[in-house]
């Protein structure tokens, strides 16, 4: 579909160009937007609309992956994780994405398009009608987040994170604590899913599954990877030969994702999962990367009861703002309504679930 005399649509998509795309234009590497994560949603069930706005030779001007999200009444959602991913930002260049937006939206009859950009600024998005969300809150990403610097070297990295998490880590080592990279070892696999499940029902949040996660390990953890392609380790912290923590890290483009940490309450002074969120950074910085990516803290100005506070401070402490670290605060989470009456409907329900409730 040509939108005006140079852009067009390109819906035929070159899996590593797609990719390179993505790396190179945004920062930390968006990987909810790759080929792979798509092909990931498609293996839950999930039908995903990926496309390419391109120039006059066919290069890449932005890029969105929009998974259909089911809702009741046979309507859907459109979902676009941290994306679209764009190499400028013009006005021209933005309604050409959006417009295509729509046009899958109407054909999946859907109620709101939901966007996330990787970006920090640079996107008057309530130009374009976009709103904050009214409905489904739960299905967001976070906006801000955590980088630690891995230009840095190790020792630069150490000095200057908060004495407390220093200490923590070489208390660990003092006491024997172990974390090996186990991602292709189904026990420790295995493992990693029971501590996941402990850690949720003793912090009070929801993960994912076991299948969803041996659908994530077949497409992230047990393939053969090229270096542009985005893969998952597996990282095990083993204290008296006992594994208590295990975490998964996410390796795209110039960043490594904190993406999910699992631990145990047994020995808890033996600080296992510090010395594994610090290997988790060295392996980060290892592979190459620029940035590690804490993936989600409590918003900018939140109060201290915030239910993010907590893992807030704890991964703050790894690193010394404007030296070996920012915190990124991107523009969030909108939505373009594009079904009015479904979407006021929804809000109702909403309202009155939430007064049944109280």
């Amino acid at each position: 579909m040509v939108y005006n005399h140079f852009m067009q649509i390109r819906t035929e998509i070159h899996h590593g160009e797609w990719n390179q795309f993505i790396a190179e234009n945004s920062s930390p590497s968006s990987f909810l937007q790759t080929y792979e994560w798509g092909e990931f949603q498609k293996s839950l069930g999930f039908k995903i609309h990926r496309f390419a706005v391109t120039g006059e030779a066919g290069e890449y001007l932005a890029v969105a992956q929009a998974i259909v999200r089911p809702l009741h009444f046979g309507k859907t959602y459109l979902e676009v994780t941290k994306g679209p991913v764009m190499q400028v930002v013009s006005n021209k260049l933005i309604s050409c994405v959006f417009e295509e937006l729509r046009r899958i939206g109407k054909k999946e009859n859907s109620v709101l398009i939901r966007i996330n950009p990787p970006y920090e600024s640079g996107l008057q998005l309530t130009t374009y009608n976009f709103t904050p969300p009214e409905i489904l809150l739960r299905q967001m990403e976070p906006q801000d987040t955590v980088l630690v610097d891995l230009t840095k070297t190790e020792d630069e990295l150490l000095e200057n994170m908060h004495e407390k998490s220093r200490y923590n880590i070489r208390l660990a080592k003092k006491k024997g604590v172990k974390i090996e990279e186990k991602t292709k070892d189904s026990p420790a696999f295995d493992k990693f899913i029971e501590l996941i499940g402990e850690t949720a029902r003793r912090d009070g949040i929801a993960v994912w599954p076991r299948s969803r996660f041996e659908k994530f390990r077949q497409q992230f953890m047990l393939g053969d990877y090229k270096s542009r392609d985005p893969r998952a380790i597996l990282l095990t912290g083993e204290f008296e030969g006992k594994i208590l923590a295990a975490s998964i890290i996410m390796l795209f483009g110039d960043s490594g994702t904190y993406l999910y940490a699992a631990s145990s309450s047994e020995s808890r002074n033996a600080n296992v999962p510090s010395l594994a969120l610090w290997e988790a950074i060295r392996q980060s910085k290892l592979a190459g990367k620029k940035y590690y990516d804490m993936w989600g803290i409590a918003p900018a100005g939140a109060d201290e009861d915030h239910s993010w506070a907590g893992i807030t401070r704890f991964k703050s402490r790894y690193i010394k703002s404007g030296k070996t670290g920012v915190e990124r605060h991107c523009i969030g989470t909108w939505d373009l309504v594009v079904d009015k009456k479904y979407h006021t409907l929804f809000r109702v329900a909403k309202k009155i679930k939430t007064l049944f409730k109280r």
